[in-house]
């Protein structure tokens, strides 16, 4: 593999931020091997010894301290690697999977893609799409806590079947908590800085993460109102919803299916959300009313759930409903 130094405009790079990951790297760069041209490794602090494996691996390092900005350190990558063609943003606990040759076709043309990511870690695995194929004369990231490429615009779509990437996550719930709190603790510093519905949004999903649920569930409610009509209302409210539906706070979940329906998410995801509220209250034919048209279930984030998850719930509460129905 090459040193980015030396790769042409037309070669793609694979860039990653990481800190204590000597454990999931391995398996990140495997995935890279016969793809990319290039690594480029930016280390943040590893005490792991991060860096020898790395290095060992064949990608190139550099080294900096934590700027406590996810954006700073990822713009920082960008400029460590020299890259000049595409690069490849991934992660230590991802997984690449890709052809070179359909790959690199479609990077013939076009300055960014987005890409599907499949999220395996969580308790409903789900497929999103952000991007992650990007020529950097392009586009630079912004956002302290979930960072974002931008200019932020409707990129196109790479195809699955050329590339998509597994995020495999931390197995280890410890792990999961620490990286919650630590987004919780730079969310808290950014509203401090300019209270705004971004960084509410930011620190009620970190809250999540980091198990503290009723500091989550009173920040949502900031934001529903102090933020109303903005797509970060519709995700917060979203977001506590799921929140209330996980602790069986059912007749609040209905309410805010409603409210999301009448801000225009799809009717679909609205009919899923408070079939189960209204299975859980024991109104078991009219959730399966809303639930036996649903077809898939991507929520107000773009985030495409796992549609075995979909056909059990049908199957379930149709059982129930055709039980209760009453003999003919």
């Amino acid at each position: 593999m090459r040193s980015p130094a030396d790769v042409t405009e037309v070669d793609l790079v694979a860039v990653l931020i990481v800190r204590d990951e000597a454990g999931t790297l391995p398996g990140c760069l495997a995935s890279l091997d016969g793809v990319v041209d290039a690594v480029h490794v930016h280390d943040t602090g590893s005490v792991d010894g991060t860096v020898d494996v790395a290095r060992s691996l064949g990608a190139a390092v550099s080294r900096a301290p934590w700027p406590g900005d996810f954006a700073a350190a990822r713009n920082a990558a960008l400029d460590a690697s020299g890259a000049r063609g595409w690069v490849l943003s991934i992660d230590a606990d991802e997984r690449l999977a890709a052809g070179r040759a359909p790959l690199f076709s479609l990077l013939s043309r076009g300055d960014a893609y987005a890409v599907e990511v499949d999220n395996r870690h969580d308790e409903l695995p789900y497929t999103h799409r952000p991007v992650r194929l990007f020529r950097p004369s392009a586009l630079r990231w912004t956002g302290r806590v979930h960072e974002q490429l931008t200019p932020s615009k409707d990129w196109p779509a790479a195809p699955r079947d050329v590339v998509h990437i597994v995020h495999e996550g931390y197995a280890d719930p410890a792990i999961r908590r620490r990286k919650a709190l630590r987004n919780a603790e730079l969310a808290r510093a950014v509203l401090a800085a300019e209270p705004s519905a971004e960084g509410l949004l930011d620190l009620g999903r970190s809250l999540v993460g980091a198990g503290q649920l009723q500091e989550a569930v009173d920040t949502f409610e900031r934001l529903r109102e102090t933020f109303p009509g903005t797509r970060q209302w519709v995700l917060g409210t979203d977001a506590l919803a799921r929140l209330l539906l996980a602790a069986g706070i059912d007749d609040a979940v209905v309410v805010l299916s409603r409210q999301l329906r009448t801000a225009g998410v799809s009717a679909q995801y609205c009919d899923w959300l408070e079939a189960q509220a209204l299975a859980q209250l024991g109104h078991v034919d009219d959730a399966w009313r809303l639930l036996s048209g649903v077809r898939e279930v991507v929520d107000p984030a773009g985030r495409r759930y796992a549609p075995d998850h979909l056909s059990e719930l049908q199957r379930l509460l149709g059982s129930l409903a055709h039980g209760h129905a009453a003999p003919g």
